[in-house]
């Protein structure tokens, strides 16, 4: 997955590390993964319903506890207020990341090979190491050509030592091996994964780094 850069910090979202300089600074996960979130809207405004729905997608928690996130990532960050903001407060909405953002390029060389794909009746779809964003019609996102998806509709991350899915507030649902989604879960070879009506097996390629699909069977 690439690493991304901005100031003084880099973040590199699939070890799940922030650094300021060459010094790693400390985020809780959930602290991280409200600063991963902002980051991959930028520069759009993330609704708190949407912030919510995201970090606690079943446990009701108060207000406070996203703005002690949110100061725990200006912290990590160093946005003092002084300047620009870099987590800009949207009032009556919710939280924007308002500076710009570069891709480390070899990051990115890495983030191209395939992993894995999902293979469906009609099309396989190619998993990159790091994130990958399914859904129709956003840049950044790979295309699942079906009017059940949303434009953002799941994410999987496809890391060394793990596989895993979540949904991303879709219309129509993600479901893993005939449940729906409601948080993060692992991702194994063969499971069968249905986005809306669009469904896939999961599958890994036939050794590291190959570029090569094991041979699959179309899905039931």
């Amino acid at each position: 997955m690439p690493k991304l850069r901005f100031n003084d910090v880099l973040v590199d979202i699939g070890a799940r590390q922030v650094f300021r300089g060459a010094e790693p600074v400390h985020l809780t996960r959930k602290a991280f993964d409200l600063l991963a979130l902002l980051i991959e809207r930028r520069p759009e405004a993330v609704s708190k319903e949407d912030i919510h729905r995201h970090l606690w997608p079943e446990t009701f928690v108060s207000d406070a506890s996203l703005q002690a996130l949110v100061s725990e990532v200006r912290q990590a960050v160093g946005d003092s207020g002084r300047q620009r903001a870099i987590v800009r407060t949207v009032h009556a909405i919710g939280y924007a990341f308002n500076v710009d953002v570069a891709v480390d390029a070899e990051s990115v060389a890495e983030q191209r090979v395939v992993r894995a794909w999902l293979v469906g009746e009609l099309s396989r779809i190619p998993l990159y190491a790091g994130e990958n964003v399914l859904g129709r019609g956003d840049d950044g996102v790979t295309m699942v050509d079906d009017t059940t998806v949303s434009r953002r509709h799941a994410r999987i991350l496809v890391n060394a030592d793990a596989v895993t899915i979540e949904d991303l507030g879709s219309r129509n649902g993600t479901w893993l091996a005939d449940q729906l989604l409601t948080g993060c879960a692992p991702v194994r070879e063969a499971d069968a994964i249905r986005l809306g009506s669009a469904r896939f097996i999961y599958r890994p390629v036939a050794g590291t780094g190959s570029t090569q699909p094991v041979k699959p069977e179309p899905p039931q």
